[in-house]
Formats: structure tokens, C-alpha cells, sequence
């Protein structure tokens, strides 16, 4: 595999009408690596593509040469520049056409020759397309970014997190390394990182390699904070909660600690009015998704429990943050989410080590109501309170139903249930119909086992 700086990356969406062409050029007589980044038509020729990616490297050198022309105390005549030579070949290692669209020059290509430097074509790998820091790091809590990926998966890039006291910046503008790699410090490996008290008022770079399944590389991407790493909060009420819960139960144990928690999706915590209507007694900042993350994490994971609830839980959430975390620290996870315009839902985590997973049994209850034949009496009797049936058709509420076997007790099956009624505080009536709902789905499933079944249900 080429490293990054001698690979020219293309992508090619299937129904894209543009061509996207990355690549680091080394700006000769210099130790300056410009990235390049240029978006073009497919169907325009590449001889064009051609002149822009040249043009653009010439501006850049004449742009570097000034700087050193004027740093230099000596009279003498800025140097002249090297023509920039841009070719392409193919597989045959033949020049590739220049009158030829784009598309089907650079499907061709396999060597983008630019005068000396010579570069591998990579054809839609991996790449990072988001990246963005917390604006709150603390620490003795789990930091992640926000990374999201096109033609590879966080399982299986990799993350390697810096610290620095500062960060000299050299250049900024389209530049592949922004700042003296010296000063920065290696702390750890992997997608997330907890940094410790020596660290705080430090700046944090993170560098993504993005890879997929057959570790097929991409272009690094780094990141650098805009703040600096604070101390995490010290008189928090999960301490002391978490003094009774230091260790995990024993895989044999005849108990099991199970933790229910409504985490409150941040689509609610920052929508309209939600601030001053309905957690008027919070402060703005606790309320910040950036805060309250790392503290969710570290509430969660400290009480040590067989079986993690959570309500709420964001769609992004679940699939960026919470599973690969909880996996990391020992569990397995299934979510449900409520529906396409709803990204949030349930999700339950259970401890590998005790549990394996059998099925799962989850519901809309609007959708089980009105498609179940096993409902009707429900239904029967929901007609006699008013407009009762559209608001509980009109609820996208989910009940989540897990199977889980214990390790070593064949013939138990454990039923995890995870809901979240309807909050309104003059819904009393509709809750009582979707916990009958809930109640006859849950009947159904335990029909479904031979094994003693032990229900365990959370709202």
C-alpha cells in the first residue's frame, strides 16, 4: 500500500455529476506538503481537470517562494519556477488521452505523474467526510469525535490522540500538516480516549486513518481542538453511587444489577423553547450535548451493571458512540428506533460475559394495535374512551423486547423490556392502554419459549 502523501485519491459517487481529486504535493525547494482538493464536472474533459490541478500547484509554489524570497536578507532574484508537467497513465503505464472525460480517464489511471513525484491512484477509498471535535474535553471521561466515513467503518480505522500545551501553526490554508509535529504527544490508540489531570489545558489532535473490512487505506485526516481539555466536575452525584458499584458482579452470581436511564435525546434538550419552557431550572451549559456525553458515559459504565436500559437514546448516538464503547467495556447492544423522522429509541446493553443473545421480539405499539389480530378485545374497548385510538395509533412509541439466555442455564430465557410511555402529564389514559399493549406483546413472546421464562420490564 502507497502512503498518503505519494496516493492521489478519487471519488465517484454513482449519482454524482461531480469528481472529487485529493492528493498532498510536496512544493519543491521546500519542506511545505500543500493538499489539494478539486471538484470537478465528470463528463469535462481531464485535460482541463489537467490545467486547474496545474495552475493551482503553480500558485502555491509562487506563494511559498514570496514568503522565502522575503525572509531572505540577500538582493538576490527570486528563483525561478520549474514548469509543472502533469500527466496520466494507465495500467500499461501508456499516457492516458487527455481529451477524455473525466470520469473514464481517472477509472483508467493508475499513476498521476506530477515532474518528479510520482502517485498512486486510489479509486473511491476510504475517506473521512465529517470530523469535528467536542467543545467540551474533559478529563477522567471518555472523549470521542464526531467521524463519519464514505467507503470504510470506525471498527476498523484507526485513531491515534496527541496532546500539545500549544499549537504553532505554520500555514492553514489547504495545508496536510498544519503544525510542527514535535510538540505534540502521544497519549493512546483507539476511537475514543480518557485523558488524565496532567493533561488539562492541553490541546487535543486526533489523526484518523479511514479503512474498511479488507483494511484498504485512505487519506489521514487530522483534527485539532479549538479548546483546551478542562477537569472534569468533581462533586457530581454519581460518585457516591458509584462507591456501591466498583465491581461487576460475579458471572455465576444469583443477582443481577440492571440500570434504567432516560438520557434525554438532544434533539428535545435543544429544540425550540425546551430550554426556558421545560428545564428552566438547568443552566443553558449542563444542558450542551458536548458536556453532558462524556459525564453519560462515565455515570453509565461506573455502576457496573449486567443489563444497561436507556431511553431516548439518539439514533447517531447509538451507532457512533454507545456501541463500539460498551463493546469495548464488555457488552453487546440492540436498539430500536421509534421511526424514520424519530432518531431516538430504546437500547439495551448486556454484559458478554453472562448473557447470549437469543432473538429479539420489539414493536411499534401503534403498529401491533391496529395489525394484530391477537388485539382485538383491545381495540374493542379502546373505542369506548374518546379519540383514544388516534392518539395511541398516532404514538410512535417502541416496546423493545430482548431474549437473552444466562450463561450456563439452558433452561432459562431472560426477557429484557425497554419502553417509554408517552410523557404528557394528562396522558394517564394513554399510558394505561400502551402498558396493556405492552403487556399482551410480552405474553405473546413468552409463549414463543419452553424454558422458564423471567421477565424483566423498565419504563
Amino acid at each position: 500500500m502507497a502512503s498518503n502523501n505519494r496516493t492521489c485519491f478519487i471519488f465517484d459517487k454513482d449519482d454524482s455529476t461531480k469528481i472529487l481529486i485529493q492528493m498532498t504535493y510536496e512544493i519543491p525547494s521546500s519542506t511545505v506538503r500543500r493538499k489539494f482538493n478539486l471538484l470537478r464536472s465528470v463528463d469535462e474533459s481531464v485535460s482541463q481537470t489537467i490545467r486547474r490541478l496545474t495552475a493551482n500547484i503553480e500558485q502555491a509554489a509562487k506563494k511559498k517562494n514570496r514568503k522565502r524570497d522575503k525572509k531572505q536578507t540577500t538582493n538576490n532574484s527570486p528563483a525561478e519556477l520549474e514548469p509543472i508537467v502533469v500527466q496520466l497513465f494507465d495500467s500499461n503505464n501508456q499516457l492516458i488521452d487527455e481529451n477524455r472525460p473525466n470520469k473514464q480517464a481517472w477509472l483508467d489511471c493508475r499513476r498521476l505523474v506530477i515532474n518528479e513525484q510520482s502517485f498512486n491512484v486510489e479509486y473511491n477509498a476510504p475517506a473521512v467526510i465529517k470530523f469535528r471535535f467536542p467543545e467540551i474535553i474533559m478529563t477522567n471521561a471518555i472523549t470521542t469525535a464526531i467521524v463519519d466515513l464514505d467507503y470504510g467503518d470506525r471498527e476498523h480505522s484507526l485513531f491515534n490522540w496527541y496532546v500539545a500545551d500549544g499549537i504553532k501553526t505554520q500555514e492553514t490554508e489547504d495545508m496536510d500538516e498544519t503544525t510542527d509535529d514535535t510538540q505534540w504527544i502521544h497519549v493512546h490508540t483507539g476511537p475514543f480516549c480518557i485523558f488524565r489531570d496532567e493533561h488539562v489545558n492541553k490541546f487535543v489532535r486526533l489523526a484518523c486513518l479511514p479503512r474498511n473490512s479488507s483494511l484498504r487505506e485512505g487519506m489521514q485526516a487530522v483534527h485539532i481542538s479549538k479548546t483546551r481539555i478542562i477537569p472534569c466536575p468533581v462533586n457530581l452525584p454519581m460518585n457516591t453511587r458509584h462507591q456501591l458499584t466498583q465491581d461487576y458482579l460475579p458471572i455465576d452470581s444469583n443477582l443481577l444489577r440492571v440500570v434504567s436511564y432516560n438520557i434525554l435525546a438532544d434533539g428535545y434538550a435543544s429544540s425550540t423553547g425546551a430550554r426556558e419552557i421545560i428545564y428552566p431550572y438547568c443552566p443553558q451549559d449542563y444542558l450542551e450535548f458536548d458536556y453532558r456525553k462524556p459525564l453519560l458515559f462515565r455515570e453509565i459504565l461506573g455502576y457496573h451493571a449486567d443489563l444497561i436500559l436507556l431511553q431516548e437514546c439518539d439514533t447517531k448516538l447509538y451507532e457512533r458512540d454507545f456501541s463500539s464503547i460498551m463493546n469495548a467495556h464488555g457488552y453487546s447492544g440492540d436498539f430500536k428506533i421509534k421511526s424514520q423522522n424519530v432518531q431516538e429509541g430504546e437500547a439495551i446493553f448486556y454484559r458478554k460475559d453472562r448473557f447470549s443473545p437469543i432473538n429479539t421480539h420489539s414493536i411499534r405499539l401503534g403498529e401491533y394495535l391496529r395489525d394484530s389480530p391477537h388485539m382485538e378485545h383491545i381495540r374493542q374497548r379502546s373505542v369506548l374512551v374518546a379519540d383514544i385510538n388516534t392518539h395511541l395509533l398516532e404514538r410512535n412509541t417502541v416496546l423493545q423486547v430482548l431474549a437473552l439466555q444466562p450463561q450456563g442455564q439452558s433452561n432459562e430465557v431472560l426477557l429484557i423490556c425497554n419502553t417509554h410511555l408517552y410523557y404528557h402529564p394528562r396522558a394517564d389514559i394513554v399510558r394505561c392502554f400502551q402498558t396493556v399493549i405492552a403487556n399482551e406483546h410480552i405474553k405473546e413472546v413468552k409463549e414463543l419459549y419452553e424454558q422458564q421464562v423471567i421477565r424483566i420490564s423498565i419504563d
